[in-house]
């Protein structure tokens, strides 16, 4: 699949144990669905963007996933790509995420693996870079944390002079699970 990059939206987030925990359902992970929603549908209507791009991690980048695969039916000429970073990238999450993860690749545009090959320090930032580099806009779950991966990222964004939307975990109010505020 060729990907235009001028009508594409990569998404980056952190992992749901630097947001609100891995229960989609709590109060600040349905705030920042509610924000990735009103987000890409601002993306599809203001920009013309037609691809979104999900690294596949658990949390924010499947959530999205998930919301661009909803949107399809009020806007049926939007695509997934999903970005694998690595073969069996989701081998050692739960069943219920793996079940979740798959259904997200079932119904998706596109697959494009990073590397064929199984899980190596690199391949994550290899993935991540691949993204940035085939998107001209980035919607980022971002605590500001900046050596986090999303942090890494988000800055590489920068530097490639990408439109960039930020959601900020900490802005949403209620509790943080990812760093706690005494």
């Amino acid at each position: 699949m060729e990907i235009n990059k001028e009508k594409t939206v990569c998404f980056t987030a952190h992992r749901p144990h630097l947001l609100y925990g891995y229960n989609k359902k709590t109060s600040g992970n349905q705030k920042i669905i509610r924000g990735l929603y009103n987000e890409i549908v601002r993306h599809i209507k203001e920009y013309g963007i037609d691809t979104f791009i999900s690294g596949m991690a658990l949390g924010g980048d499947t959530w999205a996933a998930e919301i661009v695969l909803k949107l399809k039916s009020e806007y049926p000429n939007i695509k997934l790509v999903c970005a694998i970073p690595c073969f069996r990238q989701e081998i050692k999450w739960k069943e219920y995420d793996r079940m979740f993860y798959h259904a997200i690749l079932d119904r998706s545009d596109y697959v494009h693996y990073v590397s064929k090959k199984e899980y190596t320090k690199k391949c994550m930032w290899n993935r991540d870079k691949w993204m940035v580099n085939n998107s001209k806009y980035v919607i980022a779950v971002y605590n500001g944390e900046p050596w986090t991966g999303t942090g890494l990222t988000y800055n590489y964004a920068v530097k490639k002079n990408r439109i960039i939307t930020r959601i900020d975990p900490y802005k949403l109010g209620g509790f943080f699970n990812g760093y706690k505020n005494y």
